[in-house]
């Protein structure tokens, strides 16, 4: 059975994160199909009509990753605002409530965008290399469903405009 995924691509901090992605993160590599993003609901029902209309109506904003932060073995840039993240979550989760994001491992929604795993020097010489980037303003104005289509290869198979 296929997955799929829905989250906010961030195009403009590719060039300095997706490297960090495809050395480090075995779970979202840009090589096999997912960008820089921050996620709104993994795994997610494939079902793009539903997703769509509980997404209609959702205003694009502007997002600022100004900071990184760290959870145990994940450095991430942190998105703020973070409230409609959470938000569009949180909507997701009341629509289909038998797919708690990421399955249910964590407690609450942090949104984030990741940058690299790995243990502390990993993590370090990541947030070297990213820091001199930062601050970056960005307009969050679409969300994306990608569906793995095959092992570990992910192909875009909707997305959902902001107002």
């Amino acid at each position: 059975m296929s997955e799929s995924v829905v989250l906010v691509p961030f195009p403009e901090v590719a060039a300095f994160v997706e490297p960090w992605m495809e050395r480090t993160c075995p779970n979202s590599k840009p090589s096999r199909g997912i960008p820089a993003h921050v996620t709104l609901l993994y795994p997610a029902p494939g079902d793009v009509d539903d997703v769509a209309r509980v997404l209609d109506g959702v205003a694009a904003f502007d997002v600022a990753f100004e900071e990184t932060a760290r959870f145990a073995e994940i450095l991430y840039l942190v998105p703020e605002p973070q409230a409609p993240f959470a938000a569009m979550t949180q909507a997701l989760v009341r629509r289909f409530p038998d797919w708690p994001p990421y399955g249910g491992t964590f407690d609450g929604i942090v949104p984030h965008l990741t940058v690299a795993q790995g243990d502390t020097a990993t993590l370090d010489a990541a947030e070297r290399d990213v820091a001199p980037h930062l601050p970056v303003r960005v307009r969050a104005n679409r969300a994306v469903m990608l569906t793995e289509v095959e092992p570990e290869r992910w192909e875009l198979q909707a997305t959902f405009a902001f107002a």
